[in-house]
């Protein structure tokens, strides 16, 4: 866990990383593939679906961090 903007505790977050949205109900499981700082300085992650939708999307490190949107998911032993 590291200390981020205004002092509030953020957690690590790195690609390869998986997470599912709370309000998805179809189960999707999204993988971090790129980190970057964007000119508002704060850190944004690309998400890419798994499996072959070839859907992705771009979300704050801060949202991926916040459990009201989404969920770090453990990976698969079988992947």
């Amino acid at each position: 866990m590291e200390w981020g903007i205004f002092r509030r505790k953020t957690e690590i977050i790195e690609v390869g990383d998986l997470f599912r949205k709370v309000d998805d109900n179809l189960g999707r499981v999204w993988e971090v593939t790129r980190l970057w700082v964007t000119v508002d300085g704060l850190l944004h992650a690309r998400l890419v679906v798994l499996g072959d939708s070839g859907e992705s999307i771009i979300v704050s490190t801060m949202a991926l961090a916040d459990n009201g949107h989404f969920r770090s998911v453990l990976p698969s032993l079988d992947e």
